[in-house]
């Protein structure tokens, strides 16, 4: 959640002393600010607001930071970024099935699992419902569809693009009415293969499905 000041060592003071219990709990901390103060916790007065006031600061992150700092096994910055792209909340990526998740550009069948295993497990729930209700932010406003151009295409994309990340290209696709796709079939329209395309790029041979280079995906996006 990139909080200023807050090291390993504070962390480590404040579950010593049973202020952390769990990830949450750092946003209920401001309930004990003068105990903090009073103990030396994070130091006097005015190191301890300047650390509440970072955390209260990274309350409004961009979900995906959220989302990263939950430490869910294979999703990391940019699978999260996807993941948040896709479904823009916590409440609907909560929602999903496994294989509504396996279709996220980046996440595959394991990645899948282990997203919606994490988001139907009860101590995670509780974890996330004392997150919400601390008003950390969750939940991202929808891509605006600026045209219809891409309507009932689907896209899924491979490998290191040159001048984008895949999340900002599957922005783009989501914001012309298309489908950002993580996973290759017959019903996939174009695969966008970058540099060291792996298993999609051979997936999508297989099946005869249009493969194009980025080159040619943006100058899609320009054509009229």
């Amino acid at each position: 959640m990139d909080i200023k000041g807050f090291g390993m060592m504070y962390i480590k003071t404040l579950i010593e002393n049973g202020y952390l219990k769990d990830p949450a709990d750092i946003y209920y901390l401001y309930n004990y600010r003068d105990e903090l103060i009073e103990k030396g916790l994070i130091g006097k007065e005015k190191n301890t607001d300047k650390l509440l006031n970072a955390i209260e600061k990274s309350k409004q992150n961009a979900p995906w930071r959220l989302l990263t700092g939950l430490g869910i096994l294979n999703i990391g910055k940019s699978a999260s970024r996807s993941l948040i792209n896709h479904f823009h909340s916590f409440d609907d990526i909560a929602k999903a099935t496994e294989e509504e998740i396996k279709q996220v550009a980046d996440i595959g069948e394991i990645s899948a699992k282990l997203v919606y295993e994490f988001f139907h497990d009860e101590e995670n729930i509780a974890l996330l419902n004392k997150l919400k209700e601390a008003n950390v932010n969750m939940a991202e406003e929808k891509t605006e569809k600026t045209s219809d151009k891409f309507q009932g295409l689907t896209f899924v994309l491979t490998g290191t693009l040159e001048t984008m990340g895949r999340s900002e290209a599957s922005e783009i696709i989501q914001s012309l009415g298309g489908k950002a796709s993580g996973s290759v079939s017959k019903k996939t329209s174009y695969v966008i293969a970058g540099a060291n395309a792996g298993s999609k790029l051979t997936k999508a041979e297989s099946l005869g499905v249009k493969i194009i280079t980025e080159q040619e995906f943006l100058a899609m996006v320009k054509e009229g």
